[in-house]
């Protein structure tokens, strides 16, 4: 049974290590939570180690600027990975072919500094790129698109699985649902991002005295950021305000969701403070 909290100090005194997502926790869209940046900052204080886990395609360097430009101090922060970082180092050292066709339609942020040249159309791509950002990604919109890469055999590089996301309208879809899409028409997918648990690994291996017991994942999806808690063997707490909108009643939807996601979340709350 989930334990229903509304403020984070209750529990603060049970964890060393705080693994955290960026959207849907202290950020909803473009817009920065400034309460739960305070909790962060307070946690900080404390003397916990917090580090972020994001999907976003940005590599970290981008997101690092993108959050201290709106005044989120991040020397809070211990350590950062985000989904387009790990598919940047991917497409480094794992060749693709010469060209890329990005769905968004914008430039990729994982290829830049890489030699990959964009495609204008698909068919002339080797693979297809789909990257996680706050305008999200309809599938509806590119599924003449999936339809063509499927007849061309081409690989699909999601980076970043969320199916939805809090955009700066709302909850919208995102490249996560497109990949499933893609994979249920019989498409390959190559995934990058949560909940992939050697994102944990890699953010905790230099914690000194880490101790799973005492580390917590704090995210608002329960397919990437719960599920990466539970592999990782973690307690989590969900912030049901985020893309699962659980409000009323929500005790019992989140009882629904985690036994449809076969999950277990320790702890939940609506949105992320002090």
């Amino acid at each position: 049974m989930s334990q229903k909290l509304k403020y984070i100090s209750r529990i603060k005194d049970e964890f060393d290590t705080i693994i955290c997502g960026v959207n849907g926790v202290f950020a909803y869209g473009d817009n920065i939570l400034t309460p739960a940046v305070d909790a962060l900052i307070k946690l900080y204080q404390s003397g916990k180690k917090i580090t972020l886990a994001s999907n976003s395609g940005m590599r970290v360097r981008d997101l690092y600027y993108a959050l201290k430009q709106k005044d989120v101090p991040m020397n809070i922060f211990y350590a950062m990975i985000t989904a387009g970082e790990i598919a940047h180092f991917y497409l480094k050292n794992h060749r693709q072919g010469e060209i890329y066709f990005n769905l968004s339609g914008n430039e990729a942020n994982v290829v830049r500094g890489l030699d990959y040249k964009p495609a204008d159309s698909i068919v002339m791509a080797d693979f297809v790129l789909a990257e996680t950002d706050s305008g999200g990604l309809s599938v509806a919109e590119v599924s003449p698109l999936l339809e063509q890469a499927l007849h061309l055999h081409l690989p699909l590089l999601c980076v970043g699985n969320n199916t939805a996301v809090a955009g700066n309208n709302g909850i919208i879809e995102s490249v996560g649902a497109v990949a499933e899409q893609y994979a249920l028409m019989g498409g390959q997918v190559i995934p990058f991002g949560k909940p992939d648990q050697r994102i944990a690994a890699y953010l905790t291996e230099n914690v000194a005295g880490f101790r799973k017991d005492k580390c917590l994942v704090i995210g608002d999806n329960m397919a990437t950021d719960m599920r990466m808690g539970n592999s990782f063997g973690v307690r989590t707490l969900l912030l049901t305000g985020g893309v699962h909108q659980l409000g009323e009643n929500a005790e019992l939807k989140l009882n629904d969701l985690s036994e449809s996601y076969g999950l277990n979340v320790d702890y939940y709350m609506e949105c992320l403070q002090w």
